[in-house]
C-alpha cells in the first residue's frame, strides 16, 4: 500500500525565503529570540514538557534565510551522492516547508554514548532513539519535545499512522506525552527474521556438519569454527547470553521491552501479566552454564570484557574477509549489506540463518509502542516544521526513498523500476534515516544472495493478533536511585558472569542475586508488576 503526495506542496519557494532565522538551526540552547518556539508560536514548559499553541503564529525572518534543521542518524555517511542528497532533499523541503534539513552520521558500536552525547549537546534538532539507546529514560527526563499537542499540524501523519488503529501513535506515548514517531511496520505478509546466527552454510556442508536448528546444532558449528579459524575469536559480541537465553527462551517467556533495557524481568507466554525475576528462571541458569562453557574452552573471546556494547560492524567486515565464520547476535535486517556484498565478491559463498524465535516463539502483529523513534529537541525553534518534515518521510513517496535509500544512480539503481543496491559499491550503500523505515512505504527490496532471500522468505508470515504486551511501556522515572544501582550491578557482576568470564559460576552466581536484592530489585519488580496491573486493566475497561 503506497501513498504518494499526500498532501500537495503549499508553500512556494519565494514564500520560504521569509520564513525562518539563521543556517544556524533550531537545536541551540540559551536565550529565546525571534523565531524561537516561543514567540513562533509554541511554547514549552522546561520542566513539565507541555507545549501550547499562542496566537502569535509563525514569526517570519526579515534576512531572508531559510533555518537549517539539524539531525543524527546510524550508520557511516556513503563515500558519494551526498552533495546530491541534499540538493534533492533542499529542491523539496524549502519548497515545501521553508526549511533544509542536515544529518550527522553516527557509526555503531557503543552507539548508546555517542547518542547520549548528541542529546547532551543540544547541537540537534532532530534525534533518534530506540531499544539501542536511552530514550526512554531519557524522555522521561523531558529530553524530547512532546509531539501530541502539535499532531493536529500533521493530518497526514496521524491517518497514515491510523491504517492498522486509530490507537496506533497513542500506544507510543510515555506517561500520556508522545516523545517520537516510531517506525511502522506492515502487518501483512512480512518477513518475520529477527535475531539470529548468521554462518556459512557452505561451510557447514563441507565440514560435515548437521543441519544448524537447535543450539546443540550451533555449538558444533562454533567448535568447529574455532577450529578452521584460529586467528580470529569464534564469539566476539558481549551480548552473546542474549542469544543463548533467547533460544532457550522462545515460546515461554516474552520481553516486557528489550532485554538491553530490561535485563531483570520477563513475563511468561501464558501468564503475560505477572512479572518474574528473570535471574531465577531455569533458563537463565542453562543460559550461564553455556556461555561459561564456552568462555573456558576459547569459544569466547577472552578479552569480551573490553568488547564496545555492539560489535556488529567489526565481526561483519571479519566475516566478509572471510576471517570469520559467523556472527550470533545480529538481527537478519542489519546484515542486508554485508550479505549482498558477499554475494558480489563471494558469490559462491551460501550464508546461512538459524532463526532464535522463528518456529517456537509466537508472531504478533508488528509493535510500535518499543519501536525505534525520531524525536525532536524541546528547544527547537520550529518543532512543527520539523513535525512536518517527520510527516512528509512517511506520506511522500519521494521522501521517503531519498531518506531511506538515497540518490539513484549514486547510492541505488533501479531495474524494472524496481530499487536495488546490486551495482553500488558497498561504501556508497546509503543507511536508511534510523527510525524511518515504514512498511507501507517500503518497496521491498531482494538481496542479491539467492540463498539468503530464500531463507528471509521462509519467515513471513501475517500475525494475526497484537501481543498482550502492546502499548505496555514501563516508567522507571520513580525508581532513578534503584535503577542507578542496578546498572551498577550489572556492570560490574552480571556483565562477567553472562560473558562467562568466572572461575566459580555458582558462587558468582549467588553474588549477582545477592548484590541485585541490595540495589533494589524487589522494588523495581514490584513497581513493573503495579503498571503492569494498571495496564492490563485498562485494556480490559476500552
Amino acid at each position: 500500500m503506497k501513498k504518494r503526495n499526500l498532501w500537495k506542496r503549499a508553500v512556494s519557494v519565494g514564500m520560504a525565503a521569509v520564513l525562518t532565522l539563521s543556517l544556524a538551526g533550531c537545536g541551540q540552547g540559551g536565550a529565546q529570540t525571534a523565531g524561537s518556539a516561543e514567540s513562533a508560536g509554541t511554547t514549552q514548559n522546561a520542566e513539565s514538557g507541555e507545549v501550547s499553541q499562542s496566537a502569535a503564529g509563525w514569526a517570519e525572518a526579515d534576512n531572508g534565510e531559510v533555518v537549517t534543521l539539524k539531525g543524527f542518524t546510524m550508520g557511516n555517511e556513503p563515500a558519494a551522492g551526498m552533495d546530491t542528497f541534499y540538493e534533492q532533499l533542499d529542491a523539496m523541503t524549502v519548497t515545501d516547508l521553508g526549511i533544509k534539513v542536515r544529518f550527522d552520521f553516527i557509526p555503531w558500536g557503543d552507539e548508546k554514548n555517542k547518542i547520549n552525547l548528541n542529546i547532551a549537546s543540544g547541537e540537534y534538532d532532530l534525534y533518534v532513539g530506540g531499544n539501542f539507546s536511552d530514550y526512554k529514560v531519557m524522555a522521561t527526563k523531558n529530553a524530547f519535545l512532546d509531539l501530541k499537542p502539535l499532531l493536529s499540524e500533521v493530518p497526514d501523519l496521524v491517518a497514515h499512522y491510523s491504517v492498522v488503529s486509530d490507537k496506533t501513535l497513542e500506544s507510543c506515548e510515555i506517561g500520556g506525552k508522545l516523545y517520537g514517531i516510531p517506525q511502522f511496520g506492515k502487518a501483512t505478509d512480512s518477513v518475520s527474521a529477527n535475531e539470529g546466527f548468521m554462518y556459512r552454510e557452505d561451510l557447514r556442508k563441507s565440514w560435515g556438519l548437521p543441519e544448524i536448528n537447535s543450539l546443540e546444532t550451533m555449538e558444533q558449528y562454533l567448535y568447529k569454527a574455532k577450529e578452521e579459524y584460529p586467528e580470529s575469536s569464534v564469539i566476539m559480541d558481549n551480548r552473546v547470553w542474549s542469544a543463548v537465553w533467547n533460544i532457550l527462551a522462545a515460546g515461554k517467556y516474552l520481553e516486557l521491552d528489550s532485554y538491553m533495557n530490561t535485563p531483570y524481568t520477563v513475563v511468561s507466554v501464558e501468564d503475560p501479566y505477572t512479572v518474574l525475576d528473570r535471574t531465577q528462571t531455569p533458563e537463565y541458569k542453562t543460559m550461564l552454564e553455556y556461555v561459561a562453557k564456552w568462555y573456558k574452552d576459547g569459544i569466547i573471546d577472552h578479552d569480551i570484557l573490553a568488547s564496545s556494547a555492539n560489535e556488529g560492524n567489526k565481526i561483519a567486515e571479519l566475516v566478509k574477509a572471510d576471517k570469520k565464520a559467523t556472527t550470533t547476535n545480529s538481527p537478519a535486517w542489519s546484515l542486508t549489506a554485508t550479505v549482498n556484498e558477499i554475494a558480489r565478491n563471494n558469490p559462491e559463498w551460501e550464508m546461512g540463518w538459524y532463526d532464535y524465535g522463528f518456529g517456537k516463539a509466537p508472531v504478533y502483529l508488528p509493535s510500535v509502542s518499543n519501536s525505534t523513534c525520531i524525536s525532536i529537541n524541546p528547544k527547537c525553534k520550529e518543532p512543527v516544521k520539523a513535525l512536518q518534515f517527520i510527516e512528509k518521510a512517511h506520506t511522500d513517496q519521494a521522501y521517503y526513498d531519498l531518506l531511506r535509500w538515497g540518490v539513484e544512480g549514486e547510492n541505488y539503481n533501479r531495474t524494472d523500476g524496481k530499487i536495488t543496491t546490486a551495482g553500488i559499491d558497498a561504501s556508497n550503500v546509503k543507511p536508511s534515516w534510523t527510525g524511518l523505515v515504514d512498511g507501507y512505504m517500503e518497496e521491498e527490496v531482494p538481496s542479491e544472495n539467492a540463498f539468503w532471500q530464500e531463507q528471509m522468505d521462509a519467515t513471513r508470515i501475517t500475525p494475526e493478533e497484537f501481543s498482550p504486551l502492546d502499548g505496555f511501556i514501563f516508567d522507571a522515572s520513580s525508581l532513578s536511585a534503584e535503577t542507578a544501582a542496578l546498572e551498577s550491578v550489572k556492570a560490574q557482576y552480571m556483565t562477567p558472569l553472562l560473558c562467562g568470564v568466572t572461575q566459580d559460576r555458582e558462587g558468582d552466581y549467588d553474588n549477582v542475586l545477592a548484590q541485585l536484592q541490595k540495589a533494589g530489585i524487589e522494588k523495581y519488580i514490584a513497581e513493573m508488576q503495579q503498571q503492569l496491573t494498571a495496564f492490563r486493566e485498562k485494556k480490559a475497561a476500552d
